[in-house]
């Protein structure tokens, strides 16, 4: 995936692949970006190969290696000198970035380093620059060819500037802000702790892009200013955490210790909880949903099998209801993905998903597909496989599921002592599978939705839920 960032940093400083010179048509060392390049790579060996290219058009650019510089290559784009836009300059400006780009991709570079080109001594307006030189670099990853680009600014004016103007024309690649969600500041209580850990320069990219909460289940906003990680938990604005980057890799980290805030007051924890948040952090792409359930579980874990029941209402009545969805997930045991593997008619299964699967596809005389579904052990695949039965009636499977579906669960508990000790330890509670997309099995609510606390408010008929609180009846009066 194609990123695009504007940093604060001297051009001759990065590490991309190549990096871009404000070139002027001569290909001479001149002043201001093209001045300090020549510098870096070696004023007489970077002046010779340029000689030998000897012109540039405006428009255009040429690449020579990059010598000293870490950068692989330097491409030398000619932007237009500014004189009020009525001469094509937006146009050649354009052209100078998009030849650049393609010069990248025509000598494998995956990463490439731009100055604001024209908007030194050539005179073109710093927010018309920004605005050419970012429509120019979406379109060329629009062609699908994926390259990290970096903006390179020292200027705090023009670095302002460009972060306003990604926001407005390609906000998908702009970094989180401050202001971008409700904050407050860290908490007069709280505490520090050092971090020993390596990060990679791609993972780095990640917490310098941070997050924005996209859903209910995101529970964490942060953002970055120069080399300091603030984060915030979106649904309350507090700040939890700040980290101090150090390039010795012993990051400092300050906690929150206002009880209301934050309940850990253990520095071991928080430093195995923030190491577990920074993997999820950094994973590509960011997995905010189950890094919410993992969360979610670690709180019933340590809440105990009391605290871990909701309140439903039915029918304006109020009873325990336990929630669940993923098979990794809080009771992940009841999903149908759960591996519990058990026995029927001679026959072997790994979950009640594959034995259901395995059925449908009987029923309607599809074997071929039944097989296949008995050769899977991944419970996506079995699903697949079952979705697509051949001769499948829906009124003739409308009547039948729900029989199957609870001999398998029979199968499933009986058979494993673990899963029916916990099944039987659910009490009199509701189970409720939760779901958006499945009207059938389970209620049509996602898991981390309030309406799936109203029954009045389901859309489907959450046959997996009540089929396990049949199976749980079954269990308890054969004890």
């Amino acid at each position: 995936m194609s990123t695009i960032e504007i940093r604060k940093s001297d051009i001759t400083d990065l590490d991309t692949d190549a990096i871009v010179n404000a070139a002027n048509n001569g290909l001479l060392a001149g002043g201001g970006v093209c001045k300090a390049i020549f510098r870096a790579a070696g004023y007489e060996q970077l002046q010779a190969e340029c000689s030998k290219i000897g012109h540039c058009d405006t428009g255009s650019a040429v690449i020579t290696a990059g010598f000293n510089l870490k950068a692989k290559y330097i491409i030398h784009a000619a932007g237009p000198v500014w004189s009020g836009g009525k001469s094509g300059e937006p146009r050649l400006l354009h052209d100078a970035y998009m030849r650049s780009l393609e010069l990248a991709a025509e000598n494998g570079c995956k990463s490439i380093g731009f100055p604001l080109i024209s908007a030194g001594i050539f005179g073109y307006p710093v927010d018309r620059a920004w605005r050419n030189a970012l429509q120019a670099c979406t379109e060329f990853i629009s062609r699908g060819y994926g390259i990290d680009i970096v903006f390179a600014v020292i200027n705090d004016g023009i670095l302002e500037a460009g972060a306003k103007a990604l926001r407005e024309i390609a906000p998908r690649y702009a970094p989180a802000v401050r202001g971008d969600w409700k904050t407050s500041e860290m908490p007069a209580r709280h505490d520090t702790f050092i971090l020993d850990r390596c990060f990679t320069p791609q993972q780095m990219k990640k917490l310098r892009k941070g997050n924005i909460p996209q859903g209910m289940e995101d529970k964490w906003f942060w953002y970055m200013e120069g080399d300091t990680l603030f984060a915030h938990r979106s649904w309350t604005g507090y700040c939890i955490y700040r980290i101090d980057f150090s390039l010795d890799n012993c990051h400092v980290v300050t906690v929150s210790r206002e009880p209301e805030q934050y309940k850990c007051t253990s520095i071991d924890e928080d430093r195995k909880s923030l190491n577990k948040l920074l993997d999820w952090w950094t994973d590509d792409p960011y997995d905010h949903y189950h890094e919410w359930l993992w969360e979610t579980a670690d709180t019933i874990k340590k809440a105990g099998t009391s605290k871990a029941k909701d309140k439903l209402m039915i029918s304006s009545q109020e009873v325990e209801a336990i929630f669940f969805h993923s098979p990794t997930g809080p009771h992940g045991y009841l999903s149908n993905w759960y591996p519990s593997p058990f026995d029927l008619d001679g026959i072997h299964y790994c979950s009640a998903e594959q034995y259901i699967m395995y059925q449908k596809c009987l029923i309607f005389g599809d074997t071929a597909s039944a097989q296949a579904i008995l050769a899977a052990d991944d419970p996506k695949i079995q699903q697949k496989i079952g979705k697509k039965a051949k001769g499948f009636i829906e009124n003739i499977w409308a009547g039948l599921r729900q029989l199957i579906l609870l001999r398998g669960l029979l199968g499933k508990f009986s058979q494993n002592e673990e899963l029916k000790k916990k099944l039987i330890d659910t009490a009199d509670a509701w189970l409720v599978e939760c779901a958006h997309s499945d009207t059938v099995w389970a209620c049509g609510i996602r898991i981390n939705e309030r309406w799936r606390f109203d029954a009045s408010k389901w859309r489907g008929q959450n046959i997996l839920g009540f089929a396990l609180m049949e199976v749980r009846s079954i269990l308890r009066s054969r004890q």
